[in-house]
């Protein structure tokens, strides 16, 4: 069956191509359209990205969003479909799920609140933006992507509530937090508190913080007066280096946020240029503006800082048809909203039932923990939030002053913004708002009926950490712990791990004269420090090889011999992966049930709308600090440490013969472990030979630098999280900064920019992200003129 899908898979894309390429948007040329004040210009370059130059902000914001239609509608509507609960409308019963769960969390209806709070001026251009996709659906709508054809439905016209209602699921999906209390509470129901603590998410001692004072202030070069926020104190990578360590004697600053990888590629890069606004990088198809990247005075990037802003509430219902439940010594009624879902196939929609509380939607049934009425409250579900507001004046940004101005409106999601400029500063802010709670700390699900663990405020602006040219010359994020532990305030403890943080501190104090090129290379990194520090176990133990059957000595001398490193081509680090993943499964699986020890190694809610959480990663963690414990109730009930190495070493070459055949030279980690990035059709055989791009051997795991992880530990892998964009900032020379998806700009199958810096992304290469005019006009392929039409 699988040849048969092969050869239909290679037929079908050689047609679906042929009709891809006569949809094609047009690139060249001159379009009328109707919105516009005055002429625009956009230049594509070898690699397909818009360089839009406009004489008014309206204009430049119509633009983008006519652009960003042209190559992405597709992509937007199962954006705007996932937001707004709709998708099965055209999927059917297999999206219902995910359609009720985005109901429950009410995105849409919490977009549409944050209209209210947007300035008439940004809501304009908003709107500006919201019509220029309304045109090229008006104008160009035989220029839609085969998709549409292929489903045989229509794009209706987008609206600003479809653009608030993404930002909004966008803002909850990088938020998190009460995935692990879950874990944690069911952990400590079936094993126990004891056992279950050991399991509990705990950072590395030896891993760095992203700032050794919580607050770090020093020798600001400013351009204007002086600033009010600088008070004197002492699923992603980014760093900035002063120019006291690079060898332009600039700051650099580098960025490549970790998303599950698809196809289309998750960001859209687009260059926008008018007399107000001249600034370049990426953003989401949907929604307008940079999000990534520099204008003409400052850079940014941004990583996940996994503070934590969420926390589940047990409610006690008396009545839960009629929302009735209990808060301290009164009842209160909640709010229920019916929310009809229409289904594809189905002549009647679904009814489903949401029940908010005074701390947010009930989610239990959603989440799959149906024991408890479990309530969340986010801060990234907070009505009437500003988070435009800080991605515009980030855009418009000046100074390090207008970056934190910008950035205190970003309520949510919780992020580690790096910033440096073109003035020689380089500094730090983590965004999004943290609680302050009466009691408890947000690890396990409280009472919410008895009033005591409610939120009673958030840690002022100013008071959260930040640091501004801190004395060590470097600020590195890579999703690790912030903050040192004198600081006043809980953030909470589920960052990642910090090996990956660990390991760019050590290749960034290696080096002199820091280069974008040196940048380059790090960000590709694929040094795995826990795999040394277990491959150092077997080292270790290595006369112990002898009492196993000699069929496993190879494996053992291979794993003790390894250096480290990830690449595709290692033999030791595969087998590395497979003790990994067999120790951890052979520690919990007579504990817990399939689906928890899942969930456990960083399985999400939902495949669309939460696809991992902050448990990836910290399964081996765990497994070392048992593994380094005598003391380890669950090696006690293994046996002891040996024994648990030894007979994970034994699955993992009995699993490698069985899947790579017998001799070792074959077990190559590149055959296991592939970038794919799955396109929303690529589900339905044949159409994964169609839309999908990859397998495509690749190194690196969720631990290096090029971060490249498997929630759930999947080998072989049918998804990866990496590197969702790269970008090097050379802040001495904008022109020489650098970027690469892992995909390519256009969404048409048919269009030659559909997969073609996969190779780039792929080998470690970047491609020059281009700044001033004659750079665009040199690198530049083709060009289109928007004319305004003349009213009738």
């Amino acid at each position: 069956m699988s040849v048969l899908f092969d050869i239909l898979g290679t037929a079908g894309k050689a047609g679906l191509y042929n009709l891809s390429r006569r949809s094609l948007p047009q690139t060249a040329g001159t379009t009328k359209l109707q919105g516009l004040k005055d002429e625009v210009e956009i230049i594509r370059d070898h690699w397909g990205i818009p360089h839009i130059y406009a004489k008014n902000l309206p204009d430049l914001l119509f633009a983008q969003g006519f652009s960003h239609a042209q190559e992405r509608f597709w992509q937007m509507e199962l954006n705007r479909r996932a937001a707004t609960g709709t998708l099965s409308e055209v999927f059917g019963d297999i999206a219902l799920n995910t359609d009720i769960a985005s109901r429950t969390f009410g995105f849409a209806r919490l977009g549409k609140e944050d209209i209210e709070v947007l300035p008439a001026t940004l809501r304009n251009l908003l709107q500006a933006y919201v019509n220029g996709i309304n045109c090229f659906l008006t104008h160009h709508k035989n220029r839609v992507s085969v998709e549409f054809s292929l489903l045989r439905f229509a794009p209706k016209p987008w609206t600003l509530e479809d653009t608030m209602a993404f930002a909004r699921l966008m803002n909850w999906q990088l938020s998190h937090a009460w995935q692990g209390e879950l874990i944690r509470a069911n952990f400590a129901d079936l094993v126990g508190a004891e056992l279950a603590a050991e399991l509990d998410i705990q950072y590395p001692a030896g891993n760095p913080s992203i700032l050794q004072k919580s607050i770090e202030v020093n020798n600001p070069v400013l351009s204007g007066a002086n600033s009010p926020f600088l008070k004197q104190n002492n699923g992603s990578n980014s760093w900035a280096i002063s120019g006291n360590l690079t060898e332009s004697g600039q700051p650099l600053l580098a960025n490549d946020p970790h998303l599950h990888l698809g196809t289309p590629a998750i960001w859209y890069e687009n260059h926008l240029h008018c007399p107000q606004l001249h600034c370049t990088g990426v953003t989401i198809a949907g929604m307008p503006l940079v999000l990534i990247g520099h204008n003409e005075n400052l850079a940014w990037g941004i990583t996940l800082a996994y503070t934590d802003g969420e926390d589940l509430f047990v409610e006690k219902f008396t009545d839960f048809e009629q929302g009735l439940y209990q808060y301290k010594n009164t009842v209160e009624r909640a709010q229920i909203i019916t929310e009809s879902i229409a289904v594809k196939g189905r002549k009647e929609p679904h009814i489903a039932q949401v029940c908010i509380t005074r701390h947010g939607p009930v989610v239990s049934d959603v989440v799959g923990y149906p024991q408890h009425r479990l309530a969340l409250q986010s801060v990234a579900l907070q009505p009437r939030l500003s988070y435009f507001r800080g991605w515009w004046q980030l855009n418009m940004a000046k100074d390090y002053t207008d970056f934190v101005h910008a950035v205190s409106f970003l309520s949510a999601p919780q992020l580690n913004i790096v910033f440096a400029d073109t003035a020689g500063n380089i500094g730090y802010w983590l965004t999004g708002k943290a609680p302050v709670r009466q009691a408890g700390n947000g690890k396990l699900p409280v009472p919410g009926w008895t009033g005591e663990y409610e939120w009673t405020g958030f840690v002022p602006f100013t008071e959260m950490p930040h640091a501004l040219n801190p004395q060590k010359g470097y600020v590195i994020t890579a999703n690790n712990r912030i903050i040192p532990d004198d600081y006043p305030y809980f953030l909470g403890d589920v960052w990642m791990n910090g090996y990956r943080a660990n390991r760019l501190e050590q290749l960034i104090t290696q080096h002199t004269n820091i280069s974008p090129n040196d940048c380059r290379h790090m960000q590709t990194d694929v040094f795995c420090i826990p795999g040394k520090i277990m491959a150092g176990m077997f080292k270790e133990l290595l006369p112990q090889a002898a009492q196993l059957p000699p069929r496993y000595w190879r494996s053992w001398y291979l794993l003790a011999d390894w250096d480290g490193y990830l690449t595709p081509h290692t033999i030791g680090g595969t087998i590395y992966e497979l003790v990994r993943k067999f120790a951890v499964q052979n520690l919990l699986e007579n504990a817990i049930s399939a689906e928890w020890l899942l969930r456990f190694t960083g399985k999400g809610i939902d495949p669309v709308l939460k696809n991992f959480s902050e448990q990836m990663g910290h399964d081996i963690t765990a497994l070392l600090r048992i593994l380094n414990n005598p003391d380890s109730l669950w090696l006690k009930k293994y046996d002891g440490r040996n024994a648990l190495l030894q007979k994970s070493l034994m699955m993992a070459t009995n699993w490698l013969t069985d899947h790579l055949g017998s001799n070792p030279e074959k077990w190559e980690w590149g055959k296991l472990h592939t970038m794919i990035a799955p396109h929303a059709l690529g589900v339905k055989k044949p159409f994964d030979k169609v839309f999908n791009i990859g397998p495509i051997p690749m190194g690196g795991d969720g631990d290096t630098p090029l971060q490249a992880g498997t929630p759930e530990n999947e080998i072989p892998n049918t998804h990866v999280v990496s590197a969702s964009y790269r970008q090097v900032i050379d802040l001495g020379n904008l022109s020489h900064s650098m970027a690469v998806l892992p995909t390519g700009q256009s969404g048409h199958l048919g269009s030659p920019h559909y997969k073609d810096q996969n190779h780039l992304w792929l080998t470690g290469q970047l491609r020059p992200m281009l700044w001033n005019r004659e750079q665009v006009v040199a690198y530049s392929n083709q060009k289109l003129i928007l004319e305004p039409m003349q009213a009738v």
